[in-house]
């Protein structure tokens, strides 16, 4: 469950499609990276840093949803630190939330992990020998964020990369994910430790993953513009953007339901091209 990708960079495995958290480990304390959806995941990290003789008072949410939030109770004994947009998007979720496990929104609110900490640009948490800059990736929420651990060359991505499952969009915009990543191609990483799939490592690895979701984003993009043009519509337009085309070869339709998970971002791509208008 909890692998050392990098020197004081541990890698904490969640149950949701190959989830991950992380721990960042200093001379000067310790930080939890999200906390998976169930409340042992989050208790697992937070009983790992104190063996380790840490305290487990310091948390940061890469982003409001259900699989980062909900297990971090455990972690959020100081500061939560979150993106501003990200009080705003647990309590939005939070009513779905608090639906599904028949609870009061009042209650559930008041025992989820509510940031403390939040910031717009950037914020950078000094551990000592090392530090997390926390800068803002959004695209598949409006909140999203990535940290980069510059000391060892290691990206955080959060949700923004993803190495086990194809871009998902959540409830945020295509467009503004592709951009993220493409930005996320000018800085130099070494390790990428994705929201969700295995750990990449190597500068040409972490390029060509990150690559490949950009353009896997624009080539749905691409071909749905395509369809709408020529009169698709509905399932049968969804059903015509082959997954395998744009998986490239890199994931398996199988795995993870894979193939649903492509067909629901096909089609918040098509909800996004008919609000604009394009391929009409």
């Amino acid at each position: 469950m909890f692998a050392e990708v990098a020197p004081g960079v541990y890698s904490v495995e969640h149950r949701v499609a190959e989830g991950k958290n992380a721990l960042i480990c200093g001379r000067r304390g310790a930080l939890a990276i999200d906390g998976g959806t169930y409340t042992e995941e989050g208790q697992a990290m937070a009983d790992y840093l104190r063996k380790r003789g840490y305290v487990a008072d310091r948390l940061a949410l890469t982003h409001g949803h259900a699989d980062h939030v909900l297990g971090a109770k455990p972690l959020a004994d100081g500061e939560v630190y979150a993106h501003a947009r990200t009080p705003g998007v647990i309590r939005r979720h939070a009513v779905d939330w608090a639906r599904r496990q028949q609870r009061s929104l009042d209650r559930l609110i008041a025992e989820l992990p509510m940031p403390t900490v939040t910031y717009t640009d950037e914020l950078c948490i000094d551990l000592g020998d090392v530090s997390a800059r926390f800068f803002p990736t959004p695209g598949h929420s409006e909140d999203g964020v990535s940290a980069y651990v510059e000391e060892r060359r290691l990206l955080v991505g959060g949700d923004a990369v993803v190495t086990g499952i194809v871009p998902a969009i959540g409830d945020g915009d295509s467009r503004v994910l592709e951009a993220s990543l493409r930005r996320l191609l000018d800085m130099d990483i070494d390790i990428l430790l994705p929201g969700h799939g295995p750990v990449v490592c190597g500068a040409a690895d972490v390029r060509g993953w990150i690559a490949w979701e950009a353009a896997y984003l624009s080539g749905v993009r691409d071909r749905v513009a395509e369809l709408l043009s020529a009169g698709w519509d509905g399932d049968a337009l969804v059903e015509q953007v082959d997954f395998a085309q744009h998986s490239a070869g890199r994931l398996s339709a199988e795995k993870h339901g894979m193939l649903k998970r492509h067909q629901a971002t096909v089609a918040v791509v098509v909800g996004e091209l008919k609000r604009a208008g394009e391929g009409a």
